[in-house]
């Protein structure tokens, strides 16, 4: 199998996989920006090993190379310039931007004391210190004379930051000075977390002579003003009394505070996080060990969402196959209900064949490779069985074809969508990934018998259903179009007729959600069912209703109009997008169109610049067909057709044929 993303041009491949996904972190910055990536590396750098471990792990540090940029000199009297990374952690921190401002002298002042002192122990920054200001850190510069101990500008900072310290040991005289190293080499090096500082620039003069007291090393003589206050020197005139000091120093005072790690390589001072870059390329990996022939289905398994349905109708029709399989749930996020066990049973994070099968947008793919790292990728051939409901690939998101070996479509629609995606990214990918078309299987056999009684519906009306989800974008599926088509068709005196409009995950504080509730209330025989439903009984739902109508700009599939035609129901639907495989005039009542450009903010990651576009339905053809559907229903013989056609098309037999012998020819092509 290819190793993914070998084509990246601007950060590397991480992190252009975070940056695209997070526009929480972006801000709305654009794609593009420089500026915003370069403040991406930081965040990365501060955050990418906590959420996104393994790709943090396979990241090398030293391609982030920005978070040393200076943003502005350091002022007269200063030894350290503002570099990006100390600009980041000051936004970070309002406890430290509190009390420090690097606009005053002072304010600078106590922000780069408070940066080198505590900031980089506690963010673990040690890797991303340049070099020279590590030795301007180590180097001694308060006070320089003969027989003076050295005090180094990282420790005379930790004093002048520390009014506790400035009290317990003035440096008014030799001795305090002394007591206040011994201080700080024993007990403060470890308190402060300051011990990597001294691993990169060990402080060997700690173990000369001192110049007076002949055999008595720096750190002991340090370490004995230290512990006894009213020591002077004059207690070591005595050689005797000397080799008193060297011998408790040897014996006891090294192991109580660890000093022998100020002067050797310890493996206790390995940095940890992102700066411990792990070379992947030496771990056991998949292809290593024995990976069963079979697939694994890595989805949202769990989620109770349309997207979630493509994993568990991936394993129905495998199961009809006979081809072996295990399923790698991946979470949803926060919003969405993840209760559905029907595939608790085959759920197995090991993923233990030799095919993985990413029923998950090409978007989410790259977030399960951002959380999961190459392991789960490499030794296996990864195909991406995409939803994309536009006719145009995001030209920001080229870089994710290479995270897979082929791709699946499961349309017409999509499948030319990717012919053309691959065409325009040939200069980008290694080698253009192969696109098949699979169709999709349907099925409605958890469907739970609902009366409309229960769910609160008319029994005396003819109800049109259209069952949408606010998280898969108004504007694409536009629930406005089937409110305005539903008037237009039926005159607002016509009570033997009504709307039901059925979604989940709707936010109240959205002003378009609020306007969508308002255009809605002024038809009393329109209803919106704000729920988010067992699947069966979403089936059920469907059931209950006699005609379904969905006139959505664009659809990948359009899963629940199949699934409403496999009840039995007349479908209206927009003649454009993934539906037109099946919803022909034989057996539906496909709506006219006419293109319109996709407007920033409609649909994500889309730009100007990529030509998106989709449809705009017509609305009075759409209440002509609606109409239609209406007489529809008397007609048995017609809705016994749309039956028949939508199980032969959807049928996870037939679906699991075409599926086994695609992965039969992989197989034996790669194994």
């Amino acid at each position: 199998m290819r190793p993914p993303c070998q084509d990246d041009a601007c950060l590397p491949r991480e992190l252009r996989f975070a940056w695209l996904l997070r526009d929480d972190i972006r801000n709305g910055a654009a794609i593009d920006d420089p500026e915003a990536q370069k403040e991406f590396e930081i965040w990365w750098f501060l955050h990418g090993n906590e959420e996104y471990p393994a790709a943090a792990r396979r990241l090398d540090p030293s391609s982030l190379t920005h978070l040393s940029d200076v943003i502005s000199p350091a002022p007269a009297g200063e030894f350290f310039p503002l570099t990006r990374l100390m600009r980041h952690i000051w936004r970070e921190r309002t406890d430290v931007r509190a009390k420090h401002s690097p606009d005053s002298p002072e304010g600078y002042a106590g922000f780069i004391r408070w940066f080198f002192v505590y900031g980089v122990p506690e963010h673990s920054l040690f890797n991303h210190i340049p070099n020279d200001h590590v030795g301007m850190l180590t180097r001694p510069v308060y006070p320089v004379a003969p027989h003076i101990p050295a005090l180094s500008t990282l420790a005379w900072y930790s004093w002048l930051i520390n009014e506790g310290l400035q009290a317990s040991c003035p440096l008014n005289d030799l001795n305090s000075l002394a007591r206040y190293l011994g201080w700080y080499f024993c007990e403060g090096v470890r308190n402060l977390g300051h011990g990597p500082y001294w691993h990169m620039q060990p402080p060997l003069w700690l173990k000369t002579d001192h110049p007076v007291h002949t055999g008595v090393c720096w750190l002991a003589y340090m370490a004995w003003l230290w512990l006894n206050p009213e020591a002077r020197d004059v207690g070591l005139a005595a050689r005797e009394q000397r080799e008193r000091l060297m011998a408790w120093f040897w014996v006891e005072a090294i192991p109580r505070f660890g000093l022998e790690k100020l002067f050797a390589v310890e493996e206790s001072y390995v940095l940890s996080g992102i700066g411990s870059h792990v070379d992947e390329k030496n771990r056991s990996t998949p292809a290593q060990r024995k990976l069963l022939p079979g697939v694994n289905i890595i989805g949202f398994a769990k989620g109770e969402l349309g997207i979630g349905e493509d994993s568990r109708m991936a394993a129905l029709a495998l199961q009809a196959a006979s081809v072996p399989f295990a399923v790698v749930n991946v979470p949803t996020g926060p919003g969405t209900r993840q209760q559905d066990s029907a595939l608790d049973a085959y759920l197995d994070d090991s993923a233990p064949y030799a095919v993985n099968l990413f029923c998950l947008t090409g978007f989410d793919t790259a977030r399960v490779y951002l959380e999961h790292g190459l392991s789960l990728f490499e030794g296996r051939y990864n195909i991406g069985w995409w939803p994309w409901e536009l006719p145009v690939w995001p030209a920001d998101w080229r870089i994710a074809f290479n995270l897979v070996d082929e791709v699946w479509a499961a349309t017409e629609f999509t499948r030319e969508m990717y012919f053309r995606a691959q065409r325009s990214i040939a200069a980008d990918a290694p080698v253009p990934r192969p696109v098949t078309l699979m169709p999709m299987a349907v099925s409605v056999a958890r469907a739970l018998p609902v009366s409309r009684q229960k769910l609160g519906l008319p029994n005396d009306r003819f109800l049109f259903l259209y069952v949408f989800d606010f998280n898969s974008y108004l504007d694409r599926k536009n629930p406005f179009a089937v409110v305005k088509a539903f008037r237009h068709a039926f005159p607002a005196e016509d009570t033997s007729v009504g709307l039901v409009l059925k979604t989940m995950n709707s936010n109240l504080k959205n002003r378009v959600w609020q306007r969508f509730l308002k255009e809605c209330a002024k038809d009393e025989r329109i209803a919106v069912f704000e729920k988010t439903l067992d699947r069966g009984e979403v089936l059920g739902l469907i059931d209950a209703c006699d005609s379904y109508v969905s006139l959505h700009r664009s659809e990948g599939f359009g899963r629940t109009l199949a699934e409403a035609m496999l009840l039995g129901k007349p479908v209206v639907g927009t003649d454009f997008s993934g539906n037109v495989d099946f919803l022909k005039p034989e057996v539906g009542f496909p709506v006219k169109w006419k293109r319109r450009p996709v407007k920033p903010g409609e649909y994500p990651f889309v730009t100007e610049g990529d030509g998106a576009w989709w449809a705009e339905p017509d609305r009075a053809d759409a209440a002509r067909q609606m109409r239609a559907a209406w007489a529809a229903v008397q007609n048995k013989t017609f809705l016994k057709q749309v039956r028949s056609c939508a199980k032969k098309q959807f049928a996870p037999e037939r679906i699991g044929s075409l599926m086994k012998q695609r992965l039969d020819e992989i197989v034996a092509q790669c194994f």
